[in-house]
């Protein structure tokens, strides 16, 4: 067998997320379905470095590749790309040892972007719209800094506590910066890893917060878990697979 790392990039809108998933379009399974259609007879295995959720794209997701045969790389990325729908592209592949390890990461950042202009057709597709008015940018940092460090964000993620028996649900945000231009905020997420929802999750109750709809102390005490999970998740869109910084 040879082995093999790709780096793709993908508009997530149209795509129910990385995992395959029977009857449903997903960006594993689309492209499982091009390198069956480029090389009929063969026998391959992929693994996604991070499993994003429908909706959410990237710039940079990793993908380790088990192969039967030894392609001319650049011809093989030529025709699966000539393959692929038109949200999904691969920029590189190299070939790896057996032993490299896909998920084992030094860190993955994260992006997710807030628009004020909804009539940005280059943009919307990436961005969440929220209005302006009442939007209070200084609590949205304050909320955000919350979340810097070590903490269970069990209350901040779509595990359940019968799933978190077997997922750990402690996970350490190394740093989060906030960054405003014009009419788009962007906020980076770095850790080593995030869980299920996470991010939306963090940045839904961030927003509400800079909404006047939640108070800093009822963030403070959900992530303490001295409350139940808020009714906030920030929709998929605005959130971006930027970098991953893989252990080799």
């Amino acid at each position: 067998m040879f082995y093999f790392l790709m780096t793709i990039s993908y508009d997530g809108t149209d795509f129910c997320g990385w995992v395959k998933q029977k009857n449903k379009k997903t960006i594993q399974g689309e492209l499982e379905s091009a390198i069956s259609k480029v090389a009929p007879n063969s026998l391959f295995k992929l693994v996604g470095a991070s499993k994003t959720d429908s909706g959410v794209h990237a710039l940079d997701q990793k993908v380790w590749v088990e192969l039967n045969f030894n392609p001319n790389i650049e011809g093989f990325l030529k025709a699966i790309n000539k393959t692929l729908p038109i949200g999904i592209k691969i920029l590189a592949m190299e070939s790896i040892p057996k032993s490299y390890r896909v998920r084992n990461c030094k860190y993955k950042i994260y992006k997710y972007s807030i628009s004020f202009n909804n009539l940005d057709i280059l943009t919307n597709r990436f961005s969440c719209y929220i209005q302006k008015n009442h939007f209070d940018f200084n609590k949205l940092k304050e909320a955000l800094n919350i979340f810097i460090g070590q903490h269970n964000f069990i209350n901040f993620s779509g595990l359940t506590y019968l799933e978190s028996q077997t997922i750990n649900p402690i996970r350490k945000v190394d740093d989060i910066n906030v960054l405003m231009n014009d009419n788009l905020i962007e906020v980076f997420f770095k850790a080593k890893g995030f869980i299920r929802y996470q991010i939306r999750m963090i940045m839904g109750a961030s927003i509400a917060h800079a909404l006047n709809k939640v108070s800093l102390k009822d963030i403070i005490d959900t992530l303490n878990m001295k409350k139940n999970k808020l009714p906030y998740k920030a929709e998929a869109c605005g959130l971006m697979l930027l970098k991953i910084k893989n252990n080799k």
